[in-house]
This record gives C-alpha cells, sequence and structure tokens, in this order.
C-alpha cells in the first residue's frame, strides 16, 4: 500500500533500535535535552504508517489527556503533514494501515490495562515513575507475539524498578543506551535555550548538572565514599601532565566482568582501555600495547583470581609490576581492615587533585560505593558481593582507577634479576607503600 506524503525527517544513528522488530525490549534513559521521546514518538508514527499496529502509551500516573504524549505525536504528526492520521481527543488512528494510538494511566487503570486485547507496542514515558506492582501488570499484558517494550526516562533514583529490571538484570531480546543531551549536540540539534539551562545548572551546581543532564539519580546516600560533587569536579579540572606514567589494571574473573586499564601521568588520567572475554595471554598482549612496550612503566595490577596469571606473564616480559591483592592487610590498618577499603578512602582524598575524562559509567561506579565502620571502628568499603546485590554491576573502571592511582613511588619495589620466577619483593607487602592517609 502506498503511503502519501513522504517527507524526510532527521532521525539519529544512536536511536536505530526502535525500528528492530526482533527486540523484545527497547530502554533508552539519560538526562534532559537527549531527544529520547522526540525519537520514540517520530520512529512508532513512522512505523504505524507501514502497517497496522496497537500501540499503548502510558505512565505511571495520568490524569487527563494532556498528562499523555498525545500532544507530542500530534505535532509531530501535523508539522510533518502526515494526512493519513486522524487525530482525536483521546485517540490517534492512521486511516490507511489502521493503526491506533491509545492512551492509559497505569496506576489507576490497572485492571482495564490487564483487559486490553493485541497491543503490539507499549510505551512507557517518564518510566523512571513506574512501580514494581505495574511493571508486574504491565509486562505480562504486553504478550501478543513480536510485542515489544519501550521505555523512555530519566533516573529519579538509584534503584528505580525499571532501571534494575532491565539495565542491572542483563535480559535477552534487549536494547539498553544512555542517552544524554550530547547526542543533540552533536548533530548540531541542541536548541540554544537548552544548551543556556544546561550551562546556568552547571554552573549552579555540578550534582543539579550531573541529575538534569547527565541523567543521574537524584542524590546519594550519606555514606557514599566518594561525592558526585568531586568527582563531577574531577571530571571538569584541567591539572598539568607531568610526572612518571603509571597503569592500573583490574582483569576479569567472569562473564560479565570487564578487564579494565587506566593510564595516568602524574594526577591527570590519560588513557583507558576495556575488554571482556580475554584470556591471560591476550590480556598481556594488550597491556604491552597500550604501555607502548615501554618496560619503564609502572603496572598495578589486581594480583587476586585470575590476575595473578597476568602479573606472572607480564614479569617473565620484562615489565615493572607492582602485585596488589585487595583482600590484603592495609598499610594503615588502625583505620581499614584491607587493601580495597583503604584504596577507596586514598582516591576519595585525592580527587581534589585529579583529572579525570567525563565518563558516566566511572561516576556511577565512584559514586555509588558505600562504607561502614567495622567492629574494631576502621572504615571498610562494602563487598563487590553487598554492592552487586543493591543493583549495581561489578566496579570494573573505578577499581582500576584505584589502581592507578594507588602511591606506589618508583624505586619502591625490585624483582630478582630471574623474570621467569614468581620471586619478587613487593612495596605493598613490605610495606614500603607511600600513604597520605
Amino acid at each position: 500500500m502506498a503511503v502519501p506524503n513522504q517527507v524526510r525527517i532527521k532521525f539519529l544513528e544512536e536511536y536505530r533500535a526502535l525500528f528492530d522488530e526482533t527486540l523484545r525490549n527497547i530502554v533508552f534513559y539519560g538526562g534532559r535535552g537527549s531527544g529520547k521521546s522526540q525519537h520514540v514518538a517520530i520512529a512508532l508514527i513512522l512505523r504505524g504508517r507501514q502497517k497496522k499496529l496497537r500501540i499503548l502509551c502510558t505512565r505511571e500516573l495520568q490524569n487527563s489527556i494532556a498528562d499523555s504524549v498525545h500532544k507530542l505525536l500530534s505535532d509531530i504528526i501535523n508539522n510533518n503533514g502526515f494526512t493519513d492520521y486522524q487525530i482525536t481527543e483521546n485517540v490517534i488512528r492512521n486511516t490507511l494501515t489502521g493503526t491506533e494510538f491509545i492512551f492509559k494511566g497505569l496506576r489507576h487503570n490497572s485492571m482495564e490495562i490487564k483487559s486490553t486485547e493485541g497491543i503490539d507496542i507499549a510505551w512507557v514515558e517518564e518510566a523512571q515513575s513506574i512501580s514494581e506492582a505495574s511493571l508486574k501488570i504491565l509486562v505480562p499484558t504486553i504478550r501478543k507475539p513480536g510485542s515489544q517494550l519501550i521505555y523512555t526516562f530519566n533516573r529519579m533514583n538509584e534503584l528505580d524498578p525499571v532501571y534494575v529490571r532491565y539495565i542491572r538484570t542483563p535480559r535477552k531480546r534487549t536494547h539498553v543506551a544512555k542517552v544524554n543531551y550530547d547526542v543533540l549536540d552533536r548533530a548540531g540539534l541542541l536548541p540554544p535555550e537548552l544548551r543556556e539551562e544546561m550551562e546556568a545548572d552547571k554552573a549552579t551546581s555540578l550534582d543539579l548538572y550531573a541529575h538534569v543532564w547527565l541523567g543521574e539519580p537524584m542524590s546519594q546516600a550519606d555514606n557514599a565514599i566518594i561525592g558526585r560533587e568531586g568527582a563531577m569536579q574531577a571530571m571538569e579540572r584541567e591539572v598539568e601532565d607531568d610526572g612518571a606514567i603509571e597503569v592500573g589494571v583490574d582483569v576479569a574473573r567472569m562473564g560479565s566482568d570487564r578487564t579494565v586499564f587506566m593510564m595516568r601521568r602524574g594526577h591527570k588520567k590519560i588513557g583507558e582501555q576495556i575488554f571482556s572475554k580475554l584470556r591471560t595471554d591476550e590480556v598481556s598482549d594488550q597491556l604491552e600495547k597500550f604501555v607502548g612496550f615501554d618496560k619503564s612503566v609502572i603496572i598495578k595490577i589486581d594480583d587476586t583470581g585470575v590476575g595473578g596469571g597476568v602479573t606472572d606473564q607480564m614479569l617473565r616480559r620484562g615489565y615493572r609490576v607492582v602485585p596488589i591483592n585487595f583482600n590484603d592487610k592495609a598499610n594503615d590498618p588502625d583505620k581499614y581492615p584491607n587493601m580495597i577499603s583503604e584504596g577507596w578512602f586514598y582516591l576519595a582524598d585525592l580527587m581534589d587533585q585529579m583529572q579525570i575524562s567525563l565518563d558516566e559509567d566511572l561516576l556511577m561506579e565512584l559514586t555509588t560505593r558505600q562504607w561502614k565502620m567495622d567492629s574494631k571502628g576502621r572504615r571498610a568499603v562494602e563487598s563487590k558481593v553487598d554492592y552487586k546485590k543493591r543493583g549495581f554491576r561489578s566496579p570494573d573502571k573505578a577499581d582500576a582507577l584505584i589502581l592507578c592511582y594507588y602511591n606506589v613511588m618508583p624505586g619502591d619495589f625490585d624483582y630478582k634479576s630471574d623474570k621467569s620466577s614468581d620471586s619478587y619483593d613487593s612495596p605493598i607487602t613490605s610495606g614500603l607503600l607511600s600513604s597520605r592517609f
């Protein structure tokens, strides 16, 4: 069937998944000015011109049609001259394909939504507000073969139910993407009015800027080790890149974990690489390339688990390697029960001197790890197991950054000449680590 009024519409590559009919779940989250809602609306209108679809547009609370995306859809239809769509007060229909957009709130229409049949696509706007109870009603209702659920939202809290369900718990046939104002900015589509608002918020409060424009949760726990404001300042700061080059290496141990390399010169982070599913010899090969085969670079490796294999290989290849076991006794055992706790607080102490690149994943990892006092009154970082139980993935980037900045001074270690053996003196185990705590 020929569709009239063919027009050219700018559509960003970041949102291409909206046309992938093989996906069950499509999730776009992030800050203001990213074009999430606009792109979903455009994609659904265009798809609805190709074949008959029944599309449910919903959100947790919808007191009237004015609370819905009805106006957004209507404006796109009218602005592009799509005369094949008929717009009424409560429904939008395509007169050629039979596509129908319906609008319902979840909380007060749960029984009505349960009985709604034949939904092809459900678009949940403002999904940060959707409750776990509403999700349990909605998801099994959208059960037609080939049906899809699309979620768009700006995070409110660390554990918004939709965030935990789709982002912290990987699912098959699910596309997840974090998008912020920079996707529009790169395409030259960010309105000057939004830029002015963004710059004003950034000047007023980096914490506000992180929430509104970078899609970070609204607030931090009081027992977070590193404050969001301090981390954001480190991502905005310019420092000199003088001093020796040091590298931190966090080696993946299992399926979804990542191997991360971080490099700094002085207090400035100057490089990063991320890998997954590499064998220890492959990690060592990539690490040699990362340091440019420069055997004067200090390389600090998380030596627990499979990281020990990388340590051994890099030693045999003649590199200056410092093995660090986060479970070992802290350099200052009166303050910290183990090295990982000491490392986190050391990084927090350095945060006002560092320059690190703007990285939303790293920002999340740095500012969500918590601590508590142990039975001896020492500051102990929460275990990685407990951190994951709260819905987060392994903080591989943060761990690599800790290793990268841990204060091991050149000359504090000396390897024995037989690099084929595992015999070496470590500044960590020998108590030679220079500490600022």
